[in-house]
């Protein structure tokens, strides 16, 4: 498959793939079809990040329609980075894009940041770099709160 044995990544691979029957497999190659994503591309994601497939179909199924749907990304943009479907749609993707979107909307950001590293900030350097910097502060912490307590 392309991985280099001296690597820890080889090792994650081939537990991820020994761990998983055929059929399981396959079903998963599915789901990512189903999204536009080519034999090449399941395969590199696989490279990138090996758990990619053992998240769950419908955890699967769930990042994918919220990150083409709702946040714009093209499904070859999560290809490319698969991390972004191991975080939690509840507890980090749909409250930190609903500070996105208050931001971009009122005009207080001037270009979209790079999804990945909005996505993978730590709370605290998430907190600081989007909500607190801003005199908006107190009504985007009031919404970032509403979204993660909605996921309770």
């Amino acid at each position: 498959m392309g991985f280099d044995p001296s690597k820890l990544v080889f090792t994650l691979a081939v537990l991820v793939r020994s761990g998983q029957s055929k059929s399981g497999w396959e079903k998963k190659v599915s789901v990512y079809k189903r999204w536009g994503w080519s034999d090449e591309e399941i395969l590199a994601a696989f490279k990138r990040n090996p758990w990619c497939m053992m998240t769950s179909e419908n955890k699967i199924m769930a990042g994918m329609d919220f990150l083409v749907n709702n946040m714009g990304c093209e499904s070859s943009y999560v290809a490319k980075h698969p991390i972004l479907l191991f975080l939690s749609l509840e507890k980090r993707l749909i409250p930190r894009a609903s500070i996105l979107e208050f931001l971009q909307s009122n005009n207080l950001i001037d270009e979209k940041p790079n999804l990945v590293t909005l996505f993978k900030y730590s709370e605290k350097s998430f907190l600081h770099k989007f909500v607190d910097g801003f005199d908006e502060a107190p009504q985007l912490l009031k919404i970032y709160r509403e979204k993660l307590n909605r996921s309770k």
